[in-house]
């Protein structure tokens, strides 16, 4: 943060000469509550108040108010009188330029800054106008909704007009001030409305440059002041340049963005006019964006083709060498990208984007990318490289194909079409997100979004145009400085180049911020209704929705205020998301939240779906050991947040399961119902920065206990992980993975003898995790036989997406699993089966006690998965036959996992 403060400190504004005389000039004439007056260095700042109505005042305080009143309409005129000046030097220096029909490098008036008051007002004045007026507007004749004195524009092909569908973004026009055709100054009261199905959302979210583009109202404004009486057809708008700023996040679906737009004043010589203009956007009450210092012009086609472009050279700037420039998390090695890249990355694959090194980011929920579908405006990256630029600090150019075709031509503007300046700033954002991703900020940073740096002035020029018969946008970026944390920032120059002439400049400021992929229109909460009333611990719900967030929301949506210290960069223990999520409800909670201490006791619900994938992908019917302990072991998880673990360290810490005992006393089918899970903290120790955590565990079925279990879970530093030892093999599990075989069976093809000659038995795709068998060895002795298998880690993998968002391993649930797939494969190639009807397996062998022992972890960046199965004791009981074995899982050669006493049974169905 200090970096960030630091770089803004050195943050270059462009300085432009200064304004001269025109023939006629317009300023504001409302009063002051509708605009505050414009300050300049020397000007008295003014804060209006809403005044007392007058049949509440004394005499006293009348006098007292109306003589402050007068004060302030005093101090407004010499204000204004200072504006006038300003505008009127500037036209005076520039206005024989622009009758020399040219606007290349057009000089803008560094007009005094303009605050917006906020009044309270009951109603808007002037017309009101709905989305299908404003539809009308942007196409038809405007005299139908304006009035009969707008007719004579009527015959002319081109006006000012809002963009028709679908760049037209404004729903509603709530009030104008300002008199129609008066060539003055005026406001406009405009809505947009974000919805969940809007065209442009990218991750939830209103891309910027569709943002700004929502403040479109200024063109109806300008066509209701009757600006093209003078105009004639012959002149057409365009944007000239502004100063805009973001405050607070990106727009998102729900929101309303109540804009309130300002025609300042107006400069005219000839036929030629510009206007200024500035607004506000508010959503909720609170500014989103602001816009200063606006500049927009009407010019004939021959004046825009005269244009000289952006004056404005990478090379002539002089860069502070003191200003930070943090080192890449890690560099991809790729130096040019492709489209079919940049679409896989706009698609949310990075890694088929940038490369080796960046695996991780396929285990992403939801990865930080750049705008898809009509909304990328990138064709190509030409260039990359981390040490280019004049300064030697960073360059990226990108590229993107103009077609006449393209669609944002289409109605923008009606007999006018050119591609909206927005847009091709969108389109040099989205080369910055492409840097600071090539520089591996991305990677562990899960579910987090880009936004534009708040607060931060962003001054943009424009002085060229792309129309249909242009052919390419050129965007590159001239890196000033990076900063690595605890938010990853860019700061650089952006320039956008059209056909070789310097279309548009600015400066930006990009840094990527937490996010997080549930919201309150998530698809599982829209449907959702509560069966029973949810605890409320200290005025917070614990509901469903607060379970989802444990797993893709803030923190504090999950545990209420306790936890908003992780309600930034830091990152906490989370439980699974769907896919893998088996919690439905908390049910009832006897222990203090926050209190580090043990002996208290939750009940949690799982509602079993009839439908569940587990059922369907499972060789029969009944629920899978890995979803039987994880809907046992996630309540653990639960509790150990709810005490408040996570709190007793300034370090993050990552939560894992040690060891545990479980028995399995009755199948879950699909019609079994509520699965009820009782839990309770048995103990708790901490240590070294380490915290320790034990629990008992009872799972029952209308009051039938179906499956016991007691279990230890810990909360550990990252750096533990760094180099954990594993566990020691015993000696018959020795040299193992080296062990020569000639045995080998492909189970990812669904080899006959165990998919099609024994059906329903084995598991389908998505939960089978073992790929191979690539050993099988009859032994004397102890031991009945042994088997090896391996499974290829792939980082894309559906369990890394669910288990945890910011933190992806593999479930220990699903390495044992992996375990019981090997052994029933044994099972299977003894022909064990063969003796009943018809056979399916247990999930684990009834009443037959499983303990396993957790010592590492499977990572997307890890290779192969090695499960391997000794069989200790086969037979036949009251119930089926059974084998029963010792297991292990090891990972990239590392003995990571043990079970021991592991069970399974095939009985008749």
């Amino acid at each position: 943060m200090k970096k960030s403060i630091e770089y803004e400190l050195h943050f270059k504004p462009i300085v432009f000469p200064a304004l001269s005389e025109p023939e006629k000039i317009v300023s504001s004439d409302y009063p002051p509550q509708v605009m505050a007056p414009p300050s300049t260095a020397s000007a008295t700042t003014i804060t209006l108040n809403t005044p007392t109505p007058l049949a509440q005042t004394s005499a006293e305080s009348l006098a007292s108010t109306l003589s402050q009143m007068h004060m302030q309409f005093l101090t407004r005129q010499m204000q204004l009188y200072q504006h006038h000046q300003g505008l009127q030097q500037f036209l005076f220096q520039n206005i024989l330029q622009l009758a020399s029909a040219t606007v290349a490098d057009l000089p803008i008036p560094e007009s005094p800054a303009q605050e917006t008051v906020a009044v309270s007002q009951p109603s808007l004045p002037g017309p009101k106008f709905s989305r299908e007026d404003l539809e009308h507007l942007a196409s038809g004749n405007i005299s139908e909704l304006f009035g009969d004195w707008f007719k004579p524009l009527d015959q002319y092909d081109r006006l000012i007009r809002m963009p028709e569908p679908p760049l037209l973004l404004a729903d509603r026009v709530t009030g104008i001030r300002g008199e129609p055709n008066s060539k003055g100054t005026g406001t406009i009261w405009t809505e947009t409305d974000v919805r969940e199905d809007a065209w442009y959302l990218h991750n939830g979210r209103m891309p910027m440059g569709i943002t700004i583009e929502a403040g479109q109202a200024d063109l109806l404004l300008a066509s209701w002041l009757g600006f093209d009486f003078d105009n004639k057809g012959e002149r057409i708008y365009r944007l000239l340049g502004c100063e805009m700023s973001l405050h607070g996040e990106r727009p998102k679906p729900g929101d309303t963005l109540c804009f309130d737009i300002h025609i300042d004043g107006q400069a005219k010589q000839g036929n030629i006019r510009l206007f200024f203009f500035h607004y506000d956007c508010h959503i909720n009450g609170k500014l989103c964006l602001k816009v200063r210092h606006g500049q927009a012009g009407f010019f004939t086609d021959q004046e825009l083709a005269d244009s000289g472009g952006v004056l404005w050279d990478a090379a002539e700037e002089k860069i502070d060498p003191s200003l930070p420039l943090d080192p890449p998390y890690r560099l991809t090695q790729n130096r040019t990208f492709s489209k079919e890249q940049l679409v896989a990355f706009s698609e949310g694959d990075a890694f088929a984007c940038f490369g080796p090194g960046f695996e991780r980011t396929q285990a992403h929920t939801q990865t930080p990318s750049i705008s898809n579908k009509k909304m990328l405006f990138l064709d190509e990256i030409t260039d990359f490289d981390p040490q280019g630029g004049p300064g030697g600090r960073g360059y990226m150019r990108g590229i993107q194909n103009i077609s006449p075709d393209d669609w944002f031509f289409k109605g923008h503007f009606k007999n006018d079409p050119c591609m909206p300046g927005t847009l091709m700033l969108e389109g040099g954002l989205q080369v910055a997100i492409a840097y600071l991703t090539a520089l591996g900020y991305t990677i562990n940073r899960d579910g987090w979004r880009f936004e534009p740096v708040t607060d931060q002035v962003c001054k943009l020029r424009c002085r060229g145009q792309v129309q249909p018969s242009s052919k390419q946008v050129v965007y590159e970026i001239f890196v000033y400085s990076i900063v690595s944390e605890p938010y990853p920032t860019l700061y650089a120059d952006l320039l956008g180049t059209a056909d070789g002439l310097k279309a548009f400049h600015t400066k930006i400021g990009l840094r990527l911020v937490p996010d997080w992929p549930l919201t309150d229109r998530h698809p599982l909460l829209l449907n959702h209704v509560e069966k029973t009333v949810p605890p409320v611990v200290n005025g917070f719900a614990f509901d469903f929705r607060s379970l989802l967030a444990c797993a893709w929301g803030k923190p504090s949506e999950a545990f209420g205020a306790l936890y908003q210290p992780f309600d930034s960069h830091r990152t906490v223990a989370r439980l699974p998301g769907p896919p893998y999520h088996f919690i439905t409800r908390v049910l009832d909670i006897n222990a203090n939240i926050g209190a580090f201490q043990k002996g208290g006791e939750v009940v949690f619900e799982y509602d079993v779906p009839l439908d569940a994938w587990y059922f369907s992908e499972n060789g029969y019917p009944t629920m899978p050991f890995c979803v039987m302990l994880e809907a046992a072991l996630q309540p653990c998880g639960w509790f150990a947040s709810y005490v408040g673990s996570a709190l007793r360290s300034s370090k993050d810490l990552l939560f894992r399961n040690l060891d545990g005992t479980a028995t399995w006393k009755k199948e879950v089918l699909p019609s079994s119902g509520t699965l009820r899970t009782q839990v309770k903290l048995k103990n708790l120790s901490e240590s070294a920065g380490m915290m320790i955590e034990s629990f008992d565990v009872n799972c029952t079925i209308n009051d039938e206990c179906v499956y016991s279990m007691d279990t230890v879970f810990g909360f550990f530093p990252h750096d533990a992980f760094e180099n954990q030892a594993g566990l020691v093999p015993p000696s018959y599990e020795e040299n193992v993975l080296q062990r020569a075989s000639d045995y080998f069976v492909d189970l990812t093809t669904q080899p006959e003898q165990y998919f099609l000659q024994a059906p329903n038995l084995m598991p389908k795709p998505m939960l089978l995790m073992i790929d191979r068998v690539t050993g099988y060895w009859e032994e004397s002795g102890t031991y009945c036989a042994q088997l090896r298998a391996e499974k290829t880690v792939d980082p894309g993998e559906w369990f890394f997406k669910a288990h945890f968002m910011g933190d992806p391993v593999q479930p220990g649930s699903l390495g044992v699993e992996a375990m019981i797939q090997l052994l029933q494969f044994y099972m299977l190639k003894k022909g064990m089966h063969k003796g009943l009807k018809q056979p399916h397996f247990e999930p684990l062998a009834m009443n037959c006690p499983l303990t396993w022992k957790y010592r590492g972890q499977i990572i997307p960046e890890n290779k192969i998965i090695s499960t391997v199965v000794n069989i200790r004791e086969t037979g036949q009981d009251d119930h089926g036959v059974y084998a029963i074995a010792e297991a292990s899982l090891w990972v990239d050669g590392k003995r990571v996992y043990e079970a021991k006493n592991l069970g399974m049974r095939l009985v008749e169905s």
